[in-house]
């Protein structure tokens, strides 16, 4: 039997944090069907538990098909959770997945275009369900067959036998070709941004997201170590930690290399920039829509006036308000266009 769990404190350290076990602490309140997290709408995967072989589902009053970012939600409407093992997770009976995979480098239109695939496409949305950011990084630490098996349970769960459109956090296109091989009947989009565009916007949303960015930047770049792994072997070749700008081309590099490489596999994957879709918007989610077999999109304009991340740190008010101070040091455009070039001559060699 699962494990059912009362919420005695919500414990994250800062809410953009990667979601873990140490979110919660929790009491034990008895036992439960495992199958109540198929049959529960209230109940959602939220993690992994892997030092103890549990996934953990929160139970919540929100409908995270429409947050712009579910672990968040999950994690501020929590009233309760359920842990069941990996070997009742991957007993449960869920019916195959389908859907949209979309991937991006962050700050692109990504939450937008997400939304307008549940809005106007008749998907789910299920955007930034961190059990998969957690899968890249338990990656290199696991077995293949394990991480596939991981892999297809937490999927099948995210969807629940609904059309979803999945958009993970930047990082997990690290995993793109797992998740394409265990489901190659989902469609697959790739957005991105110009870097220096990317790059000013990135610093200046997530400008003191985490406080240890002051405190100990050298822990921050060993948690993006794990998620973005050219951030790590950059830093042990250079032998120090790298500038702000470093860290961010490591990011954006890697992620179009990953984006090429899906690509070179044989991945039909749509790909658009942000810059395309701010001069044409109704082209570019016209094909896009195509690409994904569904029907044109009507009524767009209420969706493309919105702000898509309304009510979290990221939305349009408040990362105006930090503009004038987006980078504590400064954001470098310049040291940033270098690093980015210096990466690509690197990855062509």
């Amino acid at each position: 039997m699962a494990q059912l769990l009362a919420l005695v404190q919500k414990t994250k350290p800062y809410p953009l944090a990667v979601a873990g076990p140490a979110d919660f602490r929790c009491e034990q309140a008895g036992s439960v069907d495992p199958s109540v997290v198929v049959t529960d709408p209230a109940y959602s995967l939220y993690c992994l538990d892997h030092g103890t072989g549990r996934a953990l589902f929160t139970r919540t009053d929100a409908d995270l098909s429409r947050v712009p970012f579910h672990f968040l939600a999950q994690y501020e409407h929590a009233t309760g959770l359920v842990a069941l093992s990996y070997a009742e997770l991957h007993a449960l009976d869920t019916p195959p997945a389908r859907g949209v995979f979309l991937y991006s480098t962050g700050r692109c239109g990504s939450t937008l275009v997400a939304g307008a695939l549940a809005a106007r496409g008749g998907l789910v949305g299920v955007s930034e369900p961190d059990v998969l950011t957690q899968l890249v990084t338990l990656a290199p630490r696991l077995p293949e067959a394990e991480l596939r098996r991981l892999a297809r349970s937490c999927v099948r769960l995210l969807s629940r036998g609904r059309p979803v459109a999945i958009k993970p956090r930047s990082f997990v296109i690290e995993l793109g070709w797992l998740l394409h091989e265990e489901f190659p009947h989902f469609a697959s989009v790739f957005l991105y941004r110009e870097p220096r565009a990317w790059g000013r916007s990135t610093a200046r949303a997530f400008a003191g997201y985490d406080p240890a960015l002051v405190t100990d930047p050298a822990a921050v770049q060993d948690r993006l170590g794990t998620m973005i792994p050219l951030v790590a072997r950059r830093r042990r070749r250079l032998g120090r930690l790298l500038s702000p700008e470093e860290v961010m081309a490591c990011q954006w590099v890697s992620q179009l290399e990953r984006a090429m490489a899906l690509r070179h596999r044989g991945v039909d994957l749509f790909t658009a920039t942000y810059e395309d879709l701010l001069a044409d918007p109704q082209a570019v989610l016209g094909s896009l829509f195509a690409h994904c077999g569904l029907p044109a999109p009507a009524a767009l304009d209420e969706i493309l006036a919105a702000d898509s991340q309304a009510g979290t740190t990221l939305s349009r008010s408040a990362t105006a308000a930090r503009e004038d101070g987006a980078a504590p040091a400064g954001f470098d455009a310049a040291a940033l266009d270098r690093a980015v070039a210096d990466l690509w001559v690197e990855l062509v060699r």
